[in-house]
């Protein structure tokens, strides 16, 4: 009986799991991340060992990334041109190692397990599912993706992005779910951990304790509120009077047609007729390679003209591409044109995209191109700031990926006026994907108190101003302009000064207290 009750939870913590993926764009409904954390924290304070802490965590991962990442298997089976069953294999596979990184937190909190509930629902929980999300935004290059704090960015709690990032937003996220365990919490979690007493006595010994933690889960919930709602009516950075017109091209040019041979040329001239149709614009920006190709090899048909019309209507012009740098070596870049000078100024990306962009080993990998599109070869990582020089501002460039990592964001602030973003989310077309990286960009203008221009091939594209809201927009899968006024924003967020070091400090020194307050009791008992 016990062990098909405890089967039955690793199916419960599997359905959780899934059913956070609503909380994160396109559907919003973010209730739903604290009731799925909710319900993976009430399992885990049932188990008494550790493989059974580790083996919920790892369902929860698999139901969440199964789900909520499930748009790796499109990119691999509709554009990389693998067979379905060998994309299948592989997207379980990339499931499954992120789903360790969820077993990970009940490694972490199955060192906590003869601790008071109240005290592993406040302080051990939140702070180890923190500390995973932390965890894989750097491991082997990073993942932060579909963070809890993400699913946040309407609500008030959104506001603490500011002063800690997102992960503090996914702190607090984690409490508020501890909250309604502690509120809700059956004498049932008391019973697991009341070995040898009789059964007639597991809810008469639990009830006094699980009152007080309702109490408990009442007022700190409040609290929470209370705090989020303040925060929310703070203002970190201020106005200048410097404004610019943007327009963002969206060419919605489709990733299976965009590489094509005969379709390099219809792409480009697409975009070029509507970059003439923008020159009332102070900066105008194509998405990331919107040329299909090495910048020089568009040199006369497109750099050169657009040069010429950019200086004479005094618009700034920035183009996504690929530059070869001195070693030979291909880089994915933007150029700014409309500056007087003999070398357009460039950014080449710093964070490439790992099996995308970069894959290890790929010289031994070249066997599996009977099956699928490998790429002929790696990137190269640039080495510059992302600070450009734009119409006597300053912008802080990222490409693709690159904005979801906001502690690389903010090594480029507070000198940035505003954060420019160039994507191609078209390998994702008609997924969660582009909804879910235009929730997290978002995340990246919050942090810093910037506006945030957003320039993709196939959406979503638009400006976001400093409060995480998007101001203009056009519809995903659609050719069309986003065009708007852009304020340059100055000072430091709070955020932009320290990163995320003191939620870490915070949830290491948190971990590392309670560790010391159990290995005593256990001496002392």
């Amino acid at each position: 009986m016990q062990s098909d009750f405890k089967r039955r939870n690793y199916l419960y913590s599997l359905i959780a799991g899934a059913c956070m993926v609503p909380a994160f764009a396109p559907l919003n409904i973010f209730p739903l991340a604290f009731l799925s954390l909710a319900a993976l924290f009430y399992l885990v304070s049932l188990s008494t060992r550790r493989v059974h802490s580790v083996m919920l965590g790892w369902c929860f991962g698999v139901g969440l990334f199964g789900v909520g990442a499930s748009w790796v298997y499109q990119s691999m089976h509709s554009f990389a041109q693998a067979p379905a069953v060998l994309a299948g294999f592989l997207t379980l596979a990339f499931v499954m190692v992120l789903a360790l990184q969820i077993a990970l937190f009940g490694w972490i909190i199955s060192f906590f397990t003869r601790s008071l509930l109240i005290f592993r629902l406040i302080l051990v929980y939140p702070a180890a599912w923190v500390l995973v999300e932390w965890f894989r935004g750097w491991f082997l290059t990073g993942f932060p993706w579909l963070y809890l704090g993400h699913t946040q960015s309407d609500t008030w709690l959104a506001h603490l992005a500011p002063i800690g990032g997102t992960l503090l937003v996914s702190w607090v996220g984690a409490l508020v779910a501890a909250g309604l365990v502690a509120l809700t919490n059956s004498p049932l979690i008391e019973r697991y951990h009341q070995v040898g007493l009789p059964a007639a006595n597991y809810v008469r010994t639990s009830e006094p304790m699980a009152h007080w933690n309702r109490i408990v889960g009442v007022l700190f919930l409040a609290a929470l509120g209370g705090v989020s709602w303040y925060v929310s009516t703070l203002q970190w950075t201020t106005a200048t009077d410097k404004r610019i017109t943007v327009s963002l091209l969206q060419g919605n040019i489709a990733q299976d047609q965009k590489w094509l041979p005969e379709m390099r040329a219809p792409s480009v001239e697409r975009y070029m007729d509507m970059t003439r149709a923008s020159w009332d614009s102070d900066l105008i920006i194509w998405p990331e390679t919107a040329i299909p190709g090495m910048f020089t090899q568009f040199n006369d048909f497109v750099l050169e003209p657009m040069q010429a019309e950019s200086l004479a209507n005094n618009t700034r012009l920035v183009l996504g591409g690929f530059l070869q740098n001195e070693k030979g070596q291909f880089e994915n870049s933007v150029i700014v044109l409309g500056d007087n000078t003999e070398y357009p100024d460039s950014y080449s990306k710093r964070h490439l995209v790992p099996l995308g962009e970069y894959i290890p080993l790929l010289k031994y990998l070249r066997w599996l191109e009977r099956w699928m599109d490998i790429p002929y070869d790696n990137l190269t990582r640039g080495t510059e700031d992302g600070l450009l020089d734009i119409n006597g501002l300053k912008a802080q460039v990222s490409i693709c990926y690159e904005d979801a990592f906001g502690e690389e964001i903010i090594q480029d602030l507070p000198e940035a006026d505003f954060l420019l973003n160039v994507t191609n989310d078209g390998w994702f077309s008609n997924s969660l994907q582009p909804y879910q990286h235009m929730q997290i960009a978002r995340m990246r203008a919050l942090e810093t108190g910037r506006y945030l221009l957003r320039a993709t091939n196939t959406g979503v594209s638009g400006i976001v101003n400093p409060q995480g809201e998007i101001v203009e927009t056009v519809a995903p899968y659609t050719q069309g302009v986003v065009t708007g006024e852009v304020i340059a924003y100055a000072g430091s967020t709070p955020y932009v000064r320290f990163g995320n070091y003191p939620v870490v400090i915070g949830v290491f020194s948190i971990l590392l207290l309670m560790l010391l307050l159990v290995r005593f009791n256990r001496r002392i008992g």
